[in-house]
């Protein structure tokens, strides 16, 4: 499928993750590029929601039933609104506070987003090449079979919803809003189109839309910072395209592209005198947005307590400190006291809280220096240094820094030198030596320093944005022009230094596990593979089970081909002996007993060989844990016959087991 082919299910997709949360925060009272902004943020903690409610009743996901759930929740929120009184309040025209922008300033915005949003999802289209080019990363493997199973199980829910990944041997929690958006979206043949076409949405519709939002609430009182934001934020390779691409972990990539907005309607919530009725309403809004962070995925809590805790405490300090001097200042202190302890205690808690010990208690390992991640922070070059350095941001880091300075005289603004103080330290920390007893700070995102990096953008993007509006009403002060005058030639400016908005060096990450070959990390599939994986519906019958090394490509069989296979990921399946003794051992069938009975025991009726080795130049990908599957070479006999192959792979029938 061509991109070309795959518009109605980019534009379905845009809609179906925008356009419901944007309606429950108008009908609340939010307004603008503020509702708009959290729209993704909401509807995905709807969807999540959503999607756990169904898995407890047992009613199956799909896209009309997601559609009625939300339309339900447009519904409870047009009540709640009309309620409170909220929905047509004139105080939520200007809830953050700001000015609204005037037509011409709202048509500047719509250039700056086309050449940003358009530079970024250009370059990742053409990146990934076509929109079914299946994506060659560990996580991605996992996350398109996943979808395959929301869409034949019907079960989307966060609690066991994946546990068929899991041959149904066990439940676990495992973060499925993405999936189950990305699923039911309309228009897409496969899953591997859907996915594609998520981090294309992902990058310049949801990211976008929240750093206009964050900016609006941010600058208030100017739109020039505003305008800036697409064309500043296309300037990163951090995000989304490392994400999408080398790391593909579309629930991290979905929670950190929704944490912006989200900031941006905790700011419109609790700064302000506003009546009690709109604090609730809006309230209840951010309540949603948040569920959506947290629910894509749980590290989405912390994203938002690094970037977000000191700019709330600040906010509720503010407020408190108004209830105090209209004479309730024993009330004030109780809530503030209150806040830090539950602060402390939830902090006390998520330490010791089993799943999060796992999470933190991953190994990886680091830099000897530092020095090698600052330097990649400076110019906005991938911390994984596989990659070429092919473009810089440097005008991007002296914008950056030109804000920091600035907003200490900004009171405003302060958080956003802290939160970027705080990413960069983290994600230094997790780049850094192992032996770093701070380093556990970092383990709340897996102590990897290419996750923790991607928040850092959020910050430097708005103070960025911040400098250059400064700087183009200086320079037009000084000069005696418009104001359009010298951002317009800012604008230019950051195209050219940073080489087409980082053109090469998105598309070179985006390429990397798509069409760069050898793959990045190990090639999986080569051209002619992906071909014979693609007929393999017709090649094999309706009941084949098909057993293959998982990093040979195998797993590709499910999502592309509809073929039921033994190892559905690449990670091993624990509680599943059969599965343990075929990765040891199935290139002894002939002679083990226990492996025929393994493969009788999982119905395995075909096998997938692969023969293309690590040193070969395509460099395949290796995995020391599966031996017994490892470069299997059948033979055309009595217990072989060959149906399909290509390139290295091939698929055969297998018969060695069929006499007990």
């Amino acid at each position: 499928m061509s991109w070309g082919e795959a518009l109605p299910g980019l534009l379905g997709l845009t809609v179906l993750w925008v356009l419901p949360g944007y309606a429950v925060l108008r009908l609340l009272g939010f307004r603008g590029l503020l509702a708009l902004g959290g729209g993704a943020p909401v509807t995905s903690g709807l969807s999540g929601t959503l999607a756990i409610g169904y898995g407890l009743v047992g009613l199956r996901w799909s896209l009309p039933t997601l559609l009625l759930g939300l339309l339900v929740a447009v519904l409870a929120a047009a009540l709640v609104g009309r309620l409170l009184g909220t929905t047509q309040d004139p105080s939520g025209v200007t809830v953050a506070g700001e000015r609204r922008l005037r037509h011409t300033e709202r048509s500047w915005l719509a250039l700056t987003w086309t050449l940003g949003g358009g530079a970024l999802a250009a370059a990742m289209t053409a990146g990934m090449g076509r929109a079914d080019q299946p994506p060659q990363a560990w996580d991605a493997v996992f996350h398109l079979n996943a979808l395959w199973f929301v869409r034949q199980t019907g079960e989307a829910s966060s609690l066991g919803g994946l546990a068929p990944m899991y041959a149904d041997l066990s439940a676990p929690f495992y973060p499925a809003t993405w999936h189950g958006l990305v699923a039911v979206a309309p228009f897409f043949p496969r899953v591997t189109e859907a996915a594609n076409s998520s981090s294309v949405v992902l990058g310049s519709v949801v990211w976008i839309a929240g750093l206009v939002a964050l900016s609006r609430v941010v600058w208030p009182a100017r739109a020039l910072p505003t305008v800036l934001v697409p064309v500043l934020a296309a300037c990163y390779v951090t995000f989304p395209a490392i994400a999408v691409s080398m790391l593909a972990v579309w629930p991290f990539a979905l929670s950190v592209a929704c944490v912006p907005g989200t900031i941006a309607l905790l700011i419109a919530t609790v700064r302000g005198v506003l009546s009690w009725r709109m604090h609730l309403a809006l309230a209840l809004g951010l309540a949603w947005a948040v569920a959506g962070v947290v629910l894509a995925h749980p590290s989405g809590l912390f994203s938002l307590v690094l970037l977000a805790l000191p700019l709330l405490t600040v906010l509720l300090a503010r407020q408190l400190w108004r209830v105090a001097r209209l004479g309730a200042p024993v009330r004030a202190a109780v809530l503030m006291t209150t806040w830090v302890v539950a602060i402390v205690g939830t902090l006390v808690f998520l330490l010791n809280f089993p799943p999060v010990r796992s999470i933190m208690d991953y190994q990886r390992g680091g830099q000897d220096s530092y020095l090698p991640g600052l330097g990649s922070l400076l110019i906005d070059h991938p911390l994984i240094y596989v990659y070429k350095i092919t473009s810089v941001n440097l005008v991007g880091t002296v914008l950056v820094l030109l804000g920091a300075v600035l907003a200490v005289r900004w009171r405003h603004a302060r958080w956003l030198v802290v939160s970027l103080v705080a990413a960069a330290v983290l994600t230094l920390l997790a780049a850094g030596p192992p032996e770093q007893p701070l380093r556990t700070l970092a383990g709340f995102w897996y102590t990897q320093a290419s996750r923790i990096n991607q928040l850092l953008v959020i910050p430097a993007v708005l103070l960025a944005a911040g400098a250059g509006s400064w700087l183009s009403r200086a320079v037009a002060r000084r000069v005696g022009a418009p104001l359009w005058a010298p951002a317009a030639l800012l604008v230019i400016g950051i195209v050219t230094l940073t080489s087409g908005l980082r053109w090469e060096s998105q598309t070179q990450v985006m390429a990397s596990t798509y069409t760069t070959y050898p793959i990045a990390w190990g090639t999986i599939l080569e051209p002619e593979e992906i071909a014979m994986i693609d007929r393999a519906a017709e090649v094999l019958p309706d009941d084949a089970v098909v057993l293959g090394e998982p990093v040979a490509g195998s797993p590709y069989l499910l999502n592309r081909a509809d073929v039921q296979v033994v190892f559905p990921q690449l990670s091993p399946i624990p509680d599943s002996p059969e599965r343990t003794l075929l990765e040891q051992h199935f290139d002894d069938w002939a002679t083990e007993p226990g492996v025929c009975e393994a493969v009788r025991a999982l119905g395995v009726t075909h096998v997938y060989a692969d023969t293309l080795t690590f040193e070969d130049p395509l460099n395949a990908k290796y995995e020391e844990t599966t031996p017994g599957l490892y470069l299997l070479r059948p033979m055309e006999g009595e217990d072989w016959r060959k149906l399909d192959e290509g390139g290295h792979a091939s698929l055969w029938e297998f018969h060695g087991c069929d006499a007990p």
